[in-house]
C-alpha cells in the first residue's frame, strides 16, 4: 500500500529534523576539534605544533655573547706564563717583547670526590646513676649518611631542576663518586621538606595576609594514578603552590587561607572564585580568547565576537603603552572609557542578535561580572591578565609531564614546598641551594629556619 501524502510529510518533517540535529552536531564536534590555546581555555601546551615553513621564516637575530670582565689577580687560583723560545715563523732565537701580555682567564671545575666524614659517638656509663649516654652529633650535623650539602643538592636536582632520581643518583655518581639508593633519594626529599616546612608557612601567610596584588590559578596534577590539581596563589614577592585532590570551593579557600579581604585578586571565570569578597579583576587575556572562538563563527556570532576580542585586545595594548610610560593617565584612562562603553554596546547587541551561547555569555558579563573587567583601572599595580599565575604553573606543570605526578603524600609535599620556595627564592635573586644548605643546617641545629625576605616577614 502506497504511503498518504501526509504520511510522506511527516516523513519528510522527520528527515529535516534529524539532518538539523546532526549538522549542529557536526558544527559543535568542528568546533571542539578547532580549539587550541588561541580560541580557548586549554594550555598551549596542548597544541599540536605544525612544522614550521622555511620559506619565509623570521630570521633570528645572532644571540649576543657575554664581555666578561677580568678578575682581580688576588682572585685568582692559578697563575700561568706561557712565554715563547724562539719566532714561530722564522725559528730565529732572537726574540724581544712586544708588550703587555694577552690576558686569558679560563674558570675550570675542580677534580673532586665526596668528602667523607666519620663521627666516632662515644659510649659512656655514669658511676652514680649507672646509665649509659652516647656523645651527641655536633650541631647542625643530621644523623644520616649524607651531609647538608649533599641533601640540598640532591633537592636541588629533582625538586628545582626536575631530574628523575635515577638521572640525579648518575649525576651525582659520576661528578663526585657518591652512590646514593632511590630510598635515600626519597628520605632526603622528606627531610629537606621538613627543613622547608616553615619556611613553606611563612610565604603562605605573606602571600595571603598581605595588600600586595594576587592571582589565582590550578592545573590538574597526578598522585598514585588518581587526579589533583595544583593550586598557586601569586604576588610580585612570593608564589605558594599547594597540592589538593579537589578542584572546589573547599579546596580553594585552603590556599587561599586568611585572605585579606582588601587586596585585590586577579582569576580567570572559573566559577569558585566567586565565592571571593575581594576586589576582583577577570582576566582579559582568558576572555580574548573566549570571544575568538566565536568570532571564528559565520553569521552575526561572527561579527560581534570578533567586535569584541578587538575591544578586549585594545583595552590590553592601550593599559601595557601606559605600564610601559607612552602615553600619560589622563590618555589611558580616556581610551578605556570609551571602551567600556563600546563593550556595553556590544554586549547588548549579543543579546538581541547572537546565539544562545553567546548570547548567555554576554548577559553574565553584563549583568553580574561587568565591573569584574575594569577594577584594574582603580589600582596602580593592577594587571587585567593572570599572566603572573599561569608563569608560575608552568615550572610545575614541565614538572609533570617530566615524572607523570607524584604517588605519595611526601611526594606531594615536597612538590609544593620545593616549588614555592624556589620561585619565591628566585623572586629575590636569591642563591637556591645556600639556602637549601642553610635551612637543614638549621633543622639539625634546632635554630629557626631562614628567612628570605627578613624586611617581609617570610
Amino acid at each position: 500500500m502506497k504511503p498518504t501524502y501526509e504520511q510522506l510529510e511527516a516523513r519528510n518533517r522527520q528527515l529535516e529534523d534529524l539532518l538539523k540535529k546532526a549538522l549542529d552536531r557536526i558544527t559543535v564536534l568542528e568546533e571542539r576539534l578547532n580549539q587550541d590555546s588561541n580560541n580557548s581555555s586549554k594550555p598551549p601546551s596542548t597544541d599540536w605544533k605544525k612544522n614550521s615553513k622555511k620559506a619565509g621564516k623570521k630570521q633570528r637575530p645572532p644571540r649576543e655573547g657575554m664581555a666578561r670582565s677580568l678578575v682581580p689577580l688576588e682572585q685568582v687560583d692559578a697563575h700561568t706564563v706561557c712565554q715563547l723560545d724562539a719566532c714561530p715563523h722564522c725559528g730565529s732565537g732572537k726574540i724581544c717583547s712586544g708588550g703587555d701580555p694577552l690576558v686569558i682567564q679560563q674558570v675550570e671545575l675542580p677534580d673532586t670526590k665526596g668528602f667523607l666524614t666519620q663521627y666516632d659517638l662515644c659510649n659512656y656509663r655514669c658511676h652514680d646513676c649507672d646509665t649509659k649516654a652516647i656523645a651527641p652529633l655536633p650541631l647542625g650535623v643530621p644523623k644520616s649518611a649524607f651531609g647538608p650539602r649533599l641533601m640540598a643538592l640532591v633537592a636541588n636536582l629533582t625538586g628545582v631542576f626536575h631530574l628523575s632520581k635515577d638521572d640525579a643518583k648518575r649525576l651525582i655518581s659520576d661528578l663526585y663518586s657518591i652512590d646514593i639508593s632511590d630510598g635515600s633519594v626519597i628520605n632526603i626529599e622528606e627531610r629537606v621538606a621538613s627543613a622547608l616546612d616553615p619556611v613553606y608557612r611563612r610565604i603562605h601567610r605573606f602571600v595571603t595576609e598581605s595588600s600586595f596584588f594576587k592571582h589565582f590559578d590550578e592545573t590538574p596534577w597526578r598522585d598514585s594514578g588518581i587526579t589533583h590539581y595544583v593550586w598557586v596563589a601569586s604576588t610580585k614577592l612570593a608564589t605558594c603552590y599547594r597540592i589538593d585532590r579537589r578542584r572546589n570551593t573547599e579546596a580553594f579557600l585552603t590556599i587561599a587561607g586568611r585572605l585579606n579581604k582588601l587586596a585585590p585578586v586577579v582569576t580567570d571565570r572559573y566559577g569558585v572564585y566567586g565565592c571571593l569578597e575581594n576586589p576582583r579583576q577577570f582576566c582579559i587575556p582568558h576572555l580574548i580568547r573566549n570571544f575568538r572562538h566565536f568570532a571564528q563563527r559565520d553569521g552575526p556570532d561572527g561579527a560581534i565576537g570578533s567586535k569584541i576580542e578587538k575591544e578586549l585586545q585594545y583595552l590590553s595594548h592601550t593599559h601595557k603603552l601606559f605600564r610601559a610610560g607612552k602615553i600619560p593617565q589622563a590618555t589611558c584612562s580616556q581610551r578605556i572609557r570609551r571602551c567600556r562603553e563600546r563593550v556595553d554596546g556590544l554586549f547588548m547587541d549579543a543579546l538581541a542578535e547572537a546565539s544562545q551561547d553567546l548570547g548567555a555569555l554576554c548577559e553574565k558579563l553584563l549583568l553580574d561580572d561587568f565591573d569584574n573587567l575594569w577594577t584594574f583601572q582603580r589600582y596602580a599595580d593592577a594587571e587585567p591578565s593572570n599572566n603572573l599565575a599561569e608563569r608560575d604553573l608552568r615550572r610545575i606543570v614541565l614538572w609533570r609531564k617530566k615524572s607523570y605526578g607524584t604517588r605519595s603524600d611526601r611526594g606531594k609535599l615536597f612538590a609544593q614546598t620545593i616549588t614555592s620556595v624556589a620561585e619565591t627564592l628566585r623572586r629575590s635573586g636569591k642563591n637556591i641551594f645556600d639556602f637549601l644548605v642553610e635551612s637543614v643546617r638549621s633543622l639539625y641545629a634546632g635554630n629557626d629556619a631562614p628567612l628570605i625576605r627578613p624586611q617581609n616577614g617570610f
